[in-house]
């Protein structure tokens, strides 16, 4: 009698940035969720509100330049410094609104880690004029997830992925890492990326894995320091 066939790994895929907000097509019973948003969502909130300051700023200062050429009640030194004023406020607050409110979206969107019976979507919601990405692995894909800290005075965590199959760049989200990039011992495997989580969630995230991958044996434990 030969032996079964083993089973197919599906094809590469990208779950739908929209995977979290709707009813899912297969099982759902298993489905659990873990956000990845932090404080640096407050950070970015706070930066884009600084930013908008530095805007308004810059329109004072500009009127204040218009208003003293049109009452003819200047001179060459008032004019050239509000003009130098006006310059700087423009590089500190249009432009650079422009590239904060740019990348806003992406930096304060949902993001997370989500798995049920089929595989481990990690993804960043749409929101506003950010379409959202998201990448999904099937179970028979992972070889192995675990907890990397790296840092000593201040630790970044981060969540190790390993596969069996090959994904490109393009096809990995582009907030993950690289052994290369964080300084570790890359695995011999077609696939390794790295996911920095808030520290507070890092157990939640291995303890889903655990309890919704058909063997939770492919989350492995870092031993504790003696």
């Amino acid at each position: 009698m030969s032996a079964p066939e083993p089973p197919d790994v599906p094809a590469t895929t990208h779950a739908l940035p929209s995977d979290l907000s709707h009813r899912p097509a297969s099982v759902s019973h298993l489905r659990r969720y873990v956000s990845l948003r932090g404080p640096n969502t407050r950070m970015w909130i706070a930066a884009a509100y600084f930013s908008a300051l530095l805007t308004a700023g810059f329109a004072a200062v500009t009127g204040s330049l218009v208003w003293h050429l049109m009452t003819a009640d200047y001179t060459v030194g008032s004019v050239a410094l509000w003009g130098a004023a006006a310059v700087v406020m423009a590089f500190l607050g249009p432009v650079g609104n422009v590239f904060m409110v740019r990348g806003l979206p992406q930096r304060i969107t949902r993001q997370g880690i989500s798995a049920d019976s089929d595989g481990i979507t990690v993804l960043q919601e749409r929101k506003w004029w950010f379409p959202g990405e998201g990448t999904f692995v099937a179970w028979p894909e992972i070889r192995r997830v675990r907890e990397v800290r790296v840092g000593e005075r201040r630790p970044l965590y981060f969540i190790e992925f390993v596969l069996d199959t090959h994904r490109t760049d393009a096809e990995l989200p582009n907030w993950a890492e690289t052994a290369d990039g964080l300084g570790l011992e890359p695995e011999e495997a077609p696939t390794q990326f790295y996911v920095q989580v808030p520290s507070a969630v890092k157990e939640r995230i291995l303890r889903m894995v655990e309890y919704t991958a058909p063997l939770p044996s492919i989350v492995e434990r870092t031993p504790p320091p003696r």
